[in-house]
């Protein structure tokens, strides 16, 4: 799943269960398209903060690749030590990863996907859909009341 800094959900995408996330963050990215006002739509993000799950050099050269600063933690080695790369992490910026954690849970409110009702992994990418929809429109509608 991937979200913007305020935790509006943007996309997500949907995998087998014995599949690891780390193989859809390419995929996931391309599906950006942020529309403004004026001009090309947005294909990238400033930062794009993961968890460890995500410490891959693919994943980083990706993410640098696209014009995006990656904020990752290293794993240590095995040595017991993180690498050198691992020195000027954004502590700060990492901490504001909670933000996709609490759009997860107010994705959950929703019972059809907190329990995955749907047998079809199509069909069950639709509802999170849906309830991003919702949760977009409450947002819009809460500004203007």
């Amino acid at each position: 799943m991937l979200c913007e800094g305020e935790g509006k959900p943007i996309t997500v995408t949907v995998t087998p269960g014995q599949a690891h996330e780390t193989t859809q963050a390419t995929p996931l990215l391309d599906q950006v398209c942020i529309r403004g006002k004026t001009g090309r739509p947005r294909r990238h993000f400033e930062r794009v903060a993961g968890d460890k799950g995500y410490d891959s050099r693919a994943v980083r050269r990706d993410l640098r690749r696209r014009g995006s600063v990656p904020v990752i933690p290293h794993r240590k080695q095995a040595s017991g030590k993180y690498p050198p790369s691992a020195r000027g992490f954004d502590k700060e910026t990492y901490r504001r990863r909670n933000v996709i954690e609490r759009l997860i849970g107010r994705l959950k409110e929703y019972r059809r996907i907190a329990t995955r009702y749907d047998k079809l992994a199509d069909s069950f990418r639709c509802f999170i859909l849906l309830g991003f929809i919702r949760m977009w429109l409450k947002d819009l509608l809460s500004y203007r009341a």
